[in-house]
């Protein structure tokens, strides 16, 4: 199997409190960021990074409103930013993707996952001990969440497959993981999903929202040693400067 394509899909966006994107921030307003999934073609077939938010955000931005609260997270889907609708744009169903990797077990990134019950899944073995056992009880809402996949647990960096190099990246969540690919047309690019929320967060270290601060730093080190030393361009996980610059499907990187 080697990597042929890098594919950038356009899965919605979700509004979140300012402060969500540095911390010395008052919570409001709501920032609209944008949700991504990727696509990597291979010779093998496609893979698919993340599923987006579920279904049940389709036209509910006040799904996650708590009463006599202060909204802090407002989805804004549509009926076509479901997972299986983005795939069927691109001429494939869940049963087509060859793996899904989970880089973490949040609403915006593992919403769709329930849909991909034939592949395996690559997940982080911290981040399933923190969510899947526990699910009913671990968070407020955790919906989303499923045990009957076909879970590939991994702990630490691995490589899925040729140009496909999972980096653990815990700190935004117990068991985050971000991506090194290897592409034949754009060389390698590094996606940092929520290591980095947007380039201050990586470039001038400006805090924003994660489980545990310290090990959100040492990873954001070593992803800058990693970009360093592979000369890979980074693409940040919620980036709104960065995304005006995406080429959407069917571009190719």
């Amino acid at each position: 199997m080697s990597v042929t394509k890098l594919h950038f899909l356009s899965a919605g966006r979700c509004g979140v409190a300012a402060s969500m994107l540095d911390t010395r921030r008052e919570a409001q307003p709501l920032v609209s960021l944008p949700i991504w999934s990727y696509l990597i073609d291979t010779t093998d077939g496609p893979i698919l990074i993340d599923t987006g938010m579920p279904d049940e955000c389709v036209n509910h931005p006040d799904l996650f409103e708590a009463e006599g609260e202060e909204t802090t997270i407002a989805p804004y889907m549509s009926e076509d930013d479901s997972i299986v609708r983005v795939l069927a744009r691109v001429g494939y169903r869940p049963s087509d993707i060859v793996c899904l990797i989970s880089t973490h077990s949040h609403f915006d990134h593992a919403g769709g996952n329930r849909h991909f019950k034939g592949p395996e899944v690559f997940m982080q073995q911290a981040e399933y001990d923190e969510v899947i056992p526990r699910i009913g009880e671990a968070h407020a809402f955790d919906f989303w969440s499923t045990g009957d996949l076909q879970y590939h647990l991994v702990s630490g960096d691995h490589e899925v497959a040729p140009g496909i190099l999972l980096l653990s990246t815990p700190g935004h969540s117990v068991g985050h993981q971000s991506v090194l690919v290897q592409t034949p047309r754009s060389g390698n690019i590094l996606l940092t999903i929520d290591a980095a929320y947007q380039a201050a967060n990586f470039e001038d270290e400006v805090p924003f929202a994660v489980a545990d601060p310290v090990l959100a730093r040492s990873s954001i080190l070593k992803l800058r040693d990693v970009a360093a030393s592979e000369k890979a361009f980074v693409f940040y996980g919620h980036d709104t400067v960065q995304e005006q610059a995406v080429n959407l499907y069917p571009a190719a990187y």
